[in-house]
């Protein structure tokens, strides 16, 4: 979002401030005429209504009340954020707080929770409900997802932002600007994974709702057909592209479409499909803004992308904030973008200010504070002598309660594919998220090397955007990385 120049104040005659001050007055006098009017047109059941009345009592009431007295009555609430809109100071280029600050609208923290301990050694009681079913189907049952956007919504559409060089979507590129690109290597290990991939991609459906790697043969084309400017991979990108547009979706599975959604919107801006393929840039515009709407019915209790990133603070909903994150800044949405941002904001930090009205914690023992949980532990947070500084909650309940040694699950890593992602396309958008929480994203790889859970396999395309972000060296690096979701990070991320 650009930052637009103040309007200067100008002087007014005495004349033009007595007229003000006339039309200040007239105003105030209607506007208070209009607050008495609403009050006495109430219904006489809402007069004197105990503070424990009912949501069901209060909306059954306000039918009779007239479309002015309600609007004055009623809190001035975001939809999707369900806080009210505030104004507070330290603003960074999308308008909420600076990074690591939190709300002033937030309770302070005491000494305890703000650094995450655990005192005197006591295990929370373990939860009674069961976490929502994600990426294991044989582990938990699944819990519906109510989503407030009915399945196929087509929202207004947006204003394509102007071509930055490497995309459509950024002025400065989701993932690299065109400048970055042409910067990096066309020789070593990593360019040679991404073209081994394009000269033999692994194929697939090319389909939403599939779980295979096809969308990782896009983002080889994409990267090498932006950083070589050849038409042919840029085409393959194009065609794959236009393939989930008018393909069958699978309505049944929505974790496959949070993996590989974001892969495609990322590698149409970097080809820059607005350029390219115009009239089909025009197709895919809409059909995102609907998508990241549309309501599955099945896949850890269905729902949205919009919806699953406000509810889940686990790898469904990492998942889920990265497709979201992608879609706002290629669709040039930024009040999409900021509720984007909030979101995240709430789960790296703990603060209950950012966390959605939808939010649903599993109260798992692996939580440092659970009155205050988030999505990684606060630093300096430990138990029985234990540290839990960087833990996981959401995602490392799925192998075990709390106890020592700590159990191992591929689930932390599915969380921080899609973290990971996610803070490197914030921090391009002006945002600073891995100061976030004390650095809680170098803090949760920190603690998975100290306790036998460091990233694996394609996992370790994490590796180097963790060490891009802090300036720190880590075993693993692999230039053949690739996870569900992305990967080739060895190349992008120098």
């Amino acid at each position: 979002m650009r930052h637009r120049a103040a309007t200067p104040r100008h002087s007014h005659s005495t004349g033009e401030h007595s007229r003000r001050g006339r039309r200040s007055r007239v105003a105030l006098t209607s506007l208070l005429a209009c607050l008495a009017l609403a009050i006495a047109l109430a219904p006489a059941e809402l007069a004197g209504a105990p503070e424990s009345a009912s949501q069901t009592d209060l909306q059954s009431a306000s039918q009779y009340r007239p479309w002015w007295a309600e609007w004055f009555s009623s809190p001035r609430i975001t939809a999707r954020e369900g806080r009210a809109v505030d104004a507070h100071p330290g603003k960074n280029r999308l308008g909420r707080p600076t990074p690591g600050k939190a709300s002033s609208s937030a309770p302070p923290p005491t000494a305890d929770s703000s650094a995450g301990n655990v005192t005197g050694g006591t295990t929370p009681q373990a939860p009674s409900s069961t976490p929502d079913a994600d990426e294991d189907p044989g582990t938990g049952a699944a819990t519906p997802d109510t989503d407030t956007t009915a399945a196929g919504d087509q929202p207004a559409a947006s204003t394509p932002r102007p071509s930055g060089g490497s995309g459509g979507g950024s002025s400065e590129g989701i993932l690299l600007s065109r400048a970055e690109l042409m910067a990096l290597p066309t020789s070593g290990p990593a360019w040679a994974a991404i073209m081994a991939r394009v000269q033999q991609p692994y194929g697939g459906s090319y389909t939403l709702g599939t779980r295979d790697d096809a969308n990782k043969d896009v983002l080889a084309h994409a990267l090498a057909g932006a950083r070589l400017d050849n038409a042919g991979y840029k085409q393959f990108v194009r065609d794959k592209i236009e393939r989930i547009i008018s393909g069958p979706r699978n309505s049944g599975d929505l974790l496959a479409t949070l993996r590989q959604l974001q892969t495609y919107v990322i590698s149409a801006d970097l080809v820059d499909l607005a350029s390219f393929d115009p009239a089909l840039d025009a197709r895919f515009r809409p059909w995102l803004a609907a998508e990241v709407r549309f309501s599955y019915s099945g896949g850890g209790g269905g729902g949205s992308v919009i919806s699953n990133h406000d509810k889940k603070p686990n790898n469904y909903g990492t998942h889920a904030g990265s497709t979201r994150i992608a879609a706002a800044i290629y669709l040039g949405d930024d009040t999409e973008l900021q509720a984007a941002r909030d979101v995240w904001y709430g789960w790296a930090t703990g603060d209950p200010a950012y966390s959605h009205p939808t939010r649903k914690w599993t109260g798992t023992t692996w939580q440092c504070d659970p009155n205050r949980p988030a999505g990684i532990n606060g630093a300096s947070c430990s138990r029985d002598g234990h540290s839990l500084d960087g833990v996981i909650p959401e995602d490392q309940v799925r192998c075990g309660e709390y106890s020592w040694g700590p159990c191992a699950t591929n689930y932390i890593h599915g969380a921080t594919d899609g973290m990971t992602l996610s803070f490197w396309m914030l921090d391009r958008q002006g945002e600073d998220p891995w100061t976030w929480g004390n650095q809680a994203a170098l803090r949760q790889m920190q603690w998975k090397f100290a306790n036998g859970q460091a990233p694996y396999s394609g996992f370790r395309w994490q590796i180097p955007v963790i060490e891009s972000a802090y300036g720190v060296d880590l075993p693993g690096n692999a230039p053949t990385a690739t996870s569900t979701n992305f990967g080739f990070a060895d190349w992008w991320a120098q």
